[in-house]
């Protein structure tokens, strides 16, 4: 029986999270082997296979994924899930940043770590989701990064419910080294990104007992539009949607149809306003809306990280770290519009709770621009207004702590520092509601009621302006409108976020005592972090004026605590318990403990087997529960009322068809039918939200299993088993989950305007294709624990190294296949259908990458696999079903996204002295992305495309890097 010994004197810092920066074990067997710590556990330990699954992406796998920046990083991983991009944050409340979601959890339960301490988060949230912007943080400082493949509550607290992603820099680094890279596609040359960095590191730490590290990296993207791409996109498109069919571009290119909702505008029935240069052979001025289409926006980033750590004696080291960075992206948006018969803009105003609506209008018969006698419909493009909305930010982090040995067995560390992030989001070319009524006219009042309107034109009088001058007066169609006028129109609105974090953290963890020859490790700490977070919007955001906008705002700050402690027990030679707890303490909540209990096990020499299980949590966050009410847009389907608008699409097109082109009639089908399907299978929908104080934190339950296996010196092969459930999730019913069980709801919760007020189906439209409901208006709710999340999968990792007559070669596998995602329904009261293999969650994502080192080059090829889907999403989702595809005239096979993949090269060459160049070429094969029908149907209410990709191509990246001595 082995004996058990235990050393007293154990007395904790009781302060956590603070892990030293730690380097791997070296694989040279002359140098001494090296306990480090793996992300997942404080305590360090000679092994690099833990309990834990864990990846890791060192500094030279980075190189060779040919990437630009964290995100593009992450994005690599197979355990990576989609999430918000700058590039298609235009239309979100946290524009300007990057996110990373590992396991389809989302961006609020994937931490984010620096050096494995906390980063501050992104200054605004994403409606009520805060997370981490992986844009400001440095990517040529990486040394390595490591992914917890599954929960880390028990060590990290808060948000670590799907993974953990710690980024670890440089340590140690001496002299100067210059580095530059510039990316483009070979098929369209407007896809252009450069980068350079600079990093410096003075002082050998063993040696002169201190090292400081300097690095500043810079960022570029080009911005591109859609017209100068347009022509190169999948001809599939415009064999289904008529706005990007081949020719339809008239005057402006091959594709993209032009819009009657022009500069400076149609008059329906009386002709174009004076003074149109782009006239359409039917005699309607037309405007080329793709020209202000933006696939990319611009983007310009600054990173520095400053490091440095010096012995003070007595085996303690003094550590500081500077990160700061400054990120600005700066969206291009496409004009609005006004059509006397658009669908009524919904919004709210913040100071009431109430909602508005703002009412498109036809002129009046006695308007001066009218010549009809008629009500006359306008359509309008507000070619003037501004078109740039930037999104500037700055993050920083400044930390200083000490770290050292305590009687020689146990390893202390303690830091405390300051973070935060400050945003500015601006956005220009929206109405406000104030300026549209004092320089255009009162929508409000109408000719609704006056008898010779009603008499003379019924049906059109409660649409119709009573002001004769309405569009007259100080805003000009058509002509040219003073700065301040235009400043009145469209004012600038947008929000300023300010997030200011304390913290003072440390650790202590050695050698407890020994199970005969095997050290029971052991880690305990604790931490303590104050938090203030302000978000706040424009005045006129404030005061609801800006139509069909949202608000989200937030002013509030909290102070929490946690310890935690760890215990890593040798049972036998072969046998190691891991077992770790940490509460979490929060104001408002009880405290939270979320334990932590894994297991290692040696059968052989070559095979390791591995579980673990977890209790994972997240507190609401500083939007969530303080007080507030939301304001916002949601893209619905409407599914008593989208089939019907379907039907009349196509009918309305398959008669503008009918038409030669000389016929104005034509234009004006198109463009209706456009506008039906828009207005009622993929419109903004109001959504009301206010706060809910009574806010349970989301929990969650995870376990993994597997083995690491290693058959033959130098392969090894790992397979883990994962599943999570989480429960008490913070959110809305989504809208989709309301309308399928619509009849169930309360009074108030789902509104819709009378079918008087229908403006998509005329009234013989409305007994033809069977419309019996009144227009989607809004919905209203607050934020609940209102569902719960469980899926499982399956991880699969595998690496070799050998010898060839041609040089050294490294083959690796990574994949992940999803076996089960599922979401509750309140509405079913149970789970809804499993996602895996449905649209946007492939059930297989795979990495194959092999290098091979030929004296001075190495040459690395990666393929990247993700299998097929179909195009329809949860039980609710009728409209992509194959029932569904074949009412929009889809086959079968195009109701669906199929199996893809990509195929990149990397070389680089090391040949010339302190010299190093490398050639990337992503999609070697110039291979498309499969077509994805939902995506332009849905996202680009079939006119805009969504998926840059498509004609983005190969790209090419080259890079060199220069060490100067």
């Amino acid at each position: 029986m082995n004996k058990i010994a235990l050393k007293t004197g154990v007395i904790a810092v009781a302060l956590t999270l603070g892990s030293s920066q730690v380097v791997l074990a070296q694989d040279d067997s002359a140098k001494p082997i090296e306990k480090v710590v793996i992300t997942g556990s404080n305590i360090k330990r000679i092994d690099a296979e833990t309990a834990t699954p864990v990846s890791i992406l060192r500094r030279e796998d980075i190189n060779r994924l040919g990437v630009n920046s964290v995100r593009e990083v992450i994005d690599t991983l197979t355990s990576s899930t989609g999430s918000l991009s700058d590039i298609g944050g235009s239309n979100s409340f946290a524009g300007g940043a990057s996110s990373a979601s590992l396991r389809n959890l989302g961006k609020q339960s994937t931490l984010i770590l620096l050096n494995s301490r906390r980063v501050a988060p992104y200054a605004l949230a994403d409606y009520n989701e805060v997370f981490t912007n992986l844009d400001a943080l440095p990517l040529d400082a990486i040394e390595r990064i490591e992914v917890l493949r599954n929960g880390g509550s028990a060590i990290y607290g808060s948000d670590a419910v799907a993974g953990v992603i710690n980024i670890i820099t440089r340590d140690d680094f001496q002299g100067v080294q210059a580095r530059g890279s510039y990316e483009q596609s070979v098929a369209n040359e407007q896809f252009k990104t450069k980068t350079a960095s600079l990093t410096a590191g003075w002082g050998d730490y063993s040696k002169d007992g201190y090292n400081i590290l300097a690095n500043v990296e810079v960022f570029h993207r080009d911005n591109v539009i859609w017209r100068d791409v347009l022509d190169d996109i999948n001809p599939a498109y415009g064999q289904k949607f008529s706005a990007v069919a081949p020719k339809s571009g008239l005057m402006f290119g091959n594709r993209g149809a032009p819009s009657t909702y022009s500069y400076p505008g149609n008059l329906i029935g009386q002709g174009p306003v004076a003074g149109c240069a782009t006239l359409s052979a039917a005699g309607l001025c037309v405007f080329d809306r793709f020209a202000h289409f933006e696939a990319v926006p611009k983007a310009d980033r600054a990173n520095l990280l400053l490091s440095g750590k010096l012995n003070v004696g007595n085996g303690i080291e003094s550590y500081s770290e500077l990160l700061y960075s400054k990120t600005k992206t700066t969206y291009t948006g496409a004009p609005g519009n006004y059509g006397s018969a658009n669908t009524d803009a919904i919004w709210g105003d913040p100071r009431t709770g109430l909602g508005k609506t703002f009412g498109y209008r036809f002129l009046s018969p006695d308007s001066p621009l009218n010549t009809t006698g008629a009500p006359l419909e306008l359509r309008y493009r507000y070619a003037d207004a501004p078109d740039q909305s930037p999104n500037d930010s700055d993050q920083y982090r400044l930390l200083t702590g000490l770290r050292g040995t305590l009687a020689g067995n146990y390893d202390w560390d303690t830091a405390v520092g300051v973070m935060g992030s400050k945003t500015k989001s601006r956005h220009n070319g929206s109405i406000s509601d104030s300026g549209f009524k004092a320089l255009v006219g009162d929508y409000t009042k109408t000719l609704a009621g006056d008898p010779n309107c009603e008499a003379n034109f019924p049906g059109y009088c409660q649409y119709t302006a009573a002001d004769p001058n309405f569009f007259n007066h100080g805003y000009k169609l058509g002509q040219t409108n003073s700065p301040d006028v235009l400043r009145q129109l469209f004012p600038e609105q947008g929000y300023d976020g300010k997030i200011t974090q304390y913290f003072i953290d440390g650790k202590i963890s050695g050698e407890l005592g020994r199970i005969g020859d095997r050290a029971i490790g052991i880690a305990v700490g604790g931490e303590v972090r104050h938090e203030k977070f302000n978000i706040t919007p424009t005045e006129n955001l404030r005061d609801g004026d800006i139509v069909g906008y949202g608000d989200a705002s937030a002013n509030a700050s909290r102070t929490s605590e946690a310890v935690f402690a760890e215990v890593n027990l040798p049972v036998t030679q072969k046998l190691e318990l891991i077992g770790a707890a940490r509460v979490d303490k929060f104001p408002g909540f009880d405290a939270h403990v979320s334990p932590k209990v894994a297991a290692r096990f040696e059968a052989t020499p070559s095979l390791l087997l591995r579980a673990t299980f977890e209790g994972g949590f997240r507190a609401p966050n500083l939007t969530e529960s303080a007080t507030s009410t939301k304001f916002a847009f949601v893209t619905a389907q409407d599914p008593k009322r989208c089939n019907q608008a379907n039907a009349l699409a196509d009918d309305l097109r398959k008669a503008a068809n009918a038409l030669p082109g000389s016929d104005p009639n034509q234009a004006l089908l198109l463009a209706r039918a456009d506008t039906v399907a828009q207005n009622e299978c993929s419109a903004g929908t109001a959504s009301i939200v206010s706060n809910n104080p009574n806010l349970k934190p989301e929990v969650t339950h995870s376990a993994t299993a597997g083995f690491v296996l290693e058959p033959v010196k130098g392969t090894s092969l790992s397979l883990d088993y994962w599943h999570i459930e989480r429960k008490d999730e913070i959110g809305l019913k989504s809208v989709d989950d309301l309308l399928a069980a619509e009849a169930d709801q309360a009074p108030g919760v789902i509104n819709r305007a009378p079918l008087t007020q229908d403006k998509t189906f005329t009234a013989a439209e409305r007994a033809k294709y069977g419309v019996s409901d009144g227009p989607l208006v809004s919905t209203t709710g607050k934020f609940e624990n209102v569902s719960r999340t469980k899926t499982s999968g399956v991880d699969v990792s595998g690496s070799s190294r050998f010898d060839t007559p041609y040089g050294r070669l490294d083959l690796g596998v990574d994949a992940t296949y999803l076996l089960s995602l599922k979401n509750f329904s309140s509405t079913l009261n149970n789970y809804g259908d499993n996602l895996a293999g449905r649209y946007g969650y492939s059930k297989l994502v795979a990495n194959l990458n092999a290098a091979l080192r030929t004296g001075q080059f190495t040459n690395s090829l990666r393929l990247v696999y993700n299998s097929k889907t179909s195009l329809n999403t949860d039980f609710f989702d009728n409209n992509y079903t194959q029932e569904g595809c074949n009412k929009l005239g889809w086959s079968s096979d195009e109701c669906r996204i199929k199996a893809y993949g990509r195929l990149d090269y990397n070389v680089s060459y090391s040949g010339i002295k302190d010299l190093t160049l490398s050639l990337n070429l992503r999609n070697v094969t110039n291979r498309r992305p499969p077509v994805d029908l939902r995506e332009f149907n849905f996202d680009g209410s079939g006119v805009i495309p969504q998926n840059y990709a498509d004609v983005q191509g190969r790209m090419v990246r080259v890079t060199a890097e220069y060490k100067f001595r």
